[in-house]
């Protein structure tokens, strides 16, 4: 980036910048769509800026480029909405310093760099950090009134995280639907979609749970979340499934032990931050909550069978036995 047109970046997340002493490219964007730049300030209150700038195709014609458009706009949206403000004095987002969207695929996010490195793995006191983190993100939409709220006011995604149904059919057809449990997925694939976006619990999800996606807080006893592509109306377990089968670090007592006690920290730091308080949207229960996180695996598990599987290897025997237990219900 030419110096002048970093300054002209900065001036714009702090007008009293100075001048850029450095500059770094962090990241490539997906599908060459842009790149993520660290920018080294003097003379104003930043001394760190975040630029994000996306170069969307004008017209995307795949649905997979459709897809990264739509999330790009939901991430500006939320950085400069009053939610990102607020989340940001939580310690739950980086504050956001300036968006721009002209409307023709250009979109520009400056904002606070993390407080620390990104993770790489999360296991132990790490992971318990993520799990309050996300329920605190989750306590602040809680409820499918407060989430449809924010998806109207803000134009975050109308279903949050990106593995969804609606937006990978591909994936869907390249399942097999012939034999084995990637058959009987097939089947139910289009029950558990409806069934999780009806259910009791709804909020808003970050959608992208990886360790990548995070830092420890100034209060280790949380994190900080980015990349808020996906953010968007859904069951909160979606957030939980992909969390622990892509985001944390797990040992062979996960399903006999940690879990639950993930689960519990979980509804405990929602019930700390007010979930509950409202008889519409009620604090959820373990059981409940176990029984969307059954069918949110299934969710999840259907998408990596046409995508590609990784994360933690209990997932294809925890969907083996939700779909012995109630799969042909969603036939």
């Amino acid at each position: 980036m030419k110096a002048s047109e970093a300054l002209g970046l900065c001036k714009l997340a702090d007008s009293g910048v100075a001048s850029v002493t450095s500059q770094a490219r962090v990241a490539n964007l997906w599908a060459g769509m842009g790149s993520i730049i660290r920018l080294e300030c003097s003379g104003g209150s930043q001394k760190s800026i975040i630029a994000k700038r996306i170069r969307c195709p004008c017209d995307p014609s795949s649905i997979g480029d459709q897809r990264k458009a739509a999330s790009y706009r939901v991430e500006a949206s939320f950085y400069a909405s009053k939610y990102c403000r607020e989340l940001s004095e939580e310690g739950i987002c980086c504050e956001g310093l300036h968006t721009e969207d002209d409307g023709k695929g250009s979109i520009t996010i400056l904002m606070r760099p993390l407080p620390n490195e990104t993770l790489s793995y999360m296991e132990g006191k790490v992971a318990e950090a993520a799990v309050r983190s996300v329920a605190k993100l989750h306590a602040y939409f809680w409820g499918s009134e407060r989430a449809r709220e924010a998806v109207e006011e803000t134009g975050l995604a109308e279903q949050g995280t990106y593995w969804y149904l609606d937006t990978r059919p591909d994936e869907y057809d390249r399942m097999d639907g012939n034999r084995g449990l990637s058959a009987r997925l097939k089947r139910a694939a289009h029950g558990i979609d409806a069934a999780l976006k009806e259910h009791e619990y709804q909020t808003i999800c970050h959608g992208d749970l990886k360790a990548c996606n995070m830092s420890l807080s100034r209060n280790p006893d949380f994190v900080t979340l980015v990349d808020f592509q996906y953010l968007g109306k859904a069951c909160p377990a979606k957030d939980l499934a992909y969390l622990f089968v892509c985001g944390i670090d797990v040992d062979d007592d996960f399903e006999a032990r940690r879990e639950d006690e993930l689960l519990r920290l979980y509804i405990e730091e929602l019930a700390a931050n007010g979930v509950g308080d409202d008889a519409d949207a009620p604090l959820p229960t373990m059981e409940k909550l176990k029984e969307a996180l059954d069918l949110s695996y299934c969710d999840l598990y259907r998408w990596m069978l046409g995508w590609g599987v990784w994360g933690n290897g209990f997932l294809e025997g925890r969907v083996e036995a939700c779909m012995n237990n109630y799969g042909s219900m969603y036939n």
